[in-house]
């Protein structure tokens, strides 16, 4: 065989094309021996050049199934063993997962031509799924963004040619037996591999929904290729005569990842949040294959504008959750878009729920980063309601005096109430939440006066700026006062204050001299 020359077999086992024969034996690898697989094979299957992958694809397609299918399971049950090693290096490790890879490719060219005999194609395959499935998931933590895409298209074809052969020579149970075990195997592989896939899908939702609040991509370079690694497992159910529906009803959390790449044009199903709401609220609170939860609430919330009532118990539940990812997530697009996902889940909500929720979030002791932010949704519904006419019989709490009955003891005030009086230096201002939060109240209030000129809110009345003058202005300008007579370095927070202030005073001014 031509192809199997020295310099090829050289390459593949990466030695340099100019090593001597005597160094290199290939006496050992005689034209002869290099047709028998089992000679061979076990060397080019821990091999990561692609000049063996090469040679390991011309073997499975020229040599006896047969023995290839004997060099696959001992290959197989050696790496079960490896893995199991505790002192296995980290280099070990990677080069099992590219073993593991090829020993996929090989399986899923060779076995499918085997002579079948006595035996069922399902019996063949059976042990060979289960030995796949076992690598996956001992190897799970060693695989890099490449290997994990790789596996996933490599399982997505094996477990297809498996049902294709399967389906072609035994009966409608083996075929039914295959699709349950192909389809165990492709969601330990998705699992596996979830980090790998990176598509991006909550970076391009954004940018399509979002212009104009997209300052820098936060997509993914090379995200295409974790797309169509997906997509192949997507494409392996549809042959197996696994819909979306079936992936639904049999919920995992592979589910959430495999739903959420689903075709665009796939609405999702009205009972969605309801059968994968525990797997949404798990992978939100372990941070795993979050790109595909948020994205599917978001597509969920942004795509069926017909039925505006979202179930209040799901709502609660996400907006429990979504509050933490949007104020401690390292990632700062994730806590950007947790945040829109609130106002988006909120929007659904009938205003009484929407004033529960976000009086928590206005409050909330543990994320004082939401604080600021909650306030900056209440001003976005407020407007919204004033702005609205409110339906007959219908009353909306941001546009009526319940808005600063519930409120105004929240905003109006700084947190903790001495808070101005243990301030002493300027690091005590530049390490604290609270003058961002102090800022966006300032800012709420001077909106609220300026657009309810209809004082729908009662926020006008003069016992209302009173008490709100009284309860932080007064001593919040008290404390600016103190501070620029004793502070020569302008803090950028101070300064936001200082302005914050002097336009509510305007506006106080104006209103009081109509």
């Amino acid at each position: 065989m031509a192809l199997y020359s020295k310099n090829t077999l050289l390459k593949a086992l990466q030695l340099s094309p100019d090593i001597d024969d005597e160094a290199f034996n290939l006496s050992s690898y005689s034209v002869d021996s290099l047709q028998e697989p089992l000679d061979i094979l076990p060397d080019l299957l821990r091999c990561r050049r692609r000049e063996a992958v090469d040679l390991v694809n011309l073997i499975s397609e020229n040599s006896s199934p047969k023995e290839v299918l004997i060099v696959i399971q001992e290959t197989l049950e050696q790496l079960t063993q490896l893995v199991l090693e505790d002192d296995a290096e980290e280099e070990h490790a990677h080069g099992s997962v590219e073993c593991l890879i090829n020993v996929i490719v090989l399986s899923t060219k060779s076995v499918p031509g085997l002579t079948l005999g006595k035996r069922t194609a399902l019996s063949v395959v059976s042990p060979l799924v289960s030995g796949v499935s076992s690598a996956v998931s001992s190897l799970g933590s060693n695989f890099t963004r490449d290997s994990g895409r790789s596996l996933l298209a490599g399982v997505s074809r094996m477990s297809e040619a498996f049902y294709t052969w399967i389906c072609k020579t035994g009966s409608e149970a083996n075929a039914a037996e295959a699709r349950k075990i192909l389809g165990l195997l492709l969601d330990t592989t998705v699992l596996a591999c979830a980090s790998c896939i990176r598509a991006s899908l909550c970076a391009r939702a954004f940018e399509v929904h979002y212009p104009r609040l997209t300052l820098s991509s936060a997509i993914e370079p090379e995200w295409q290729e974790g797309e169509q690694a997906i997509l192949s497992v997507l494409t392996t159910l549809r042959v197996m005569t696994l819909s979306p529906q079936d992936v639904l009803d049999n919920p995992t959390m592979s589910s959430l990842i495999i739903l959420a790449h689903e075709q665009e044009n796939y609405p999702p199903p009205k009972d969605l949040f309801s059968k994968l709401h525990s797997m949404f609220m798990t992978s939100i609170q372990m941070n795993f294959a979050l790109d595909e939860s948020l994205f599917l609430i978001f597509r969920c919330v942004t795509q069926d504008r017909t039925q505006p009532d979202f179930p209040p118990d799901l709502a609660t539940s996400l907006c429990i959750v979504l509050p933490a990812l949007a104020s401690t997530h390292l990632d700062p697009f994730i806590r950007h878009f947790s945040l829109r996902l609130i106002a988006l889940i909120l929007a659904r909500l009938p205003s009484v729920l929407q004033q529960q929720i976000l009086i928590t979030l206005a409050s909330d002791a543990e994320l004082p980063q939401m604080r600021a932010a909650a306030i900056g949704l209440l001003k976005e519904f407020v407007l919204e309601a004033l702005q609205v006419p409110a339906l007959s019989g219908e009353q909306n709490v941001f546009a009526s005096p319940l808005l600063i009955r519930s409120f105004g003891p929240i905003l109006f005030r700084t947190m903790p109430s001495d808070y101005l009086s243990t301030v002493r230096v300027a690091g005590d201002i530049e390490k604290s939440l609270e003058p961002s939060r102090i800022a966006e109240v300032l800012s709420f209030y001077y909106v609220l006066l300026q657009r309810d000129k209809d004082n729908k809110t009662g926020i006008r009345d003069p016992d209302n700026i009173a008490s709100v003058e009284s309860s932080l202005l007064r001593p919040l300008r008290s404390f600016l006062e103190k501070w620029s007579n004793t502070e020569a370095k302008p803090i950028l927070s101070v300064i936001s204050l200082q302005i914050g202030l002097e336009r509510i005073d305007y506006a106080v001014q104006t209103i009081r001299s109509w």
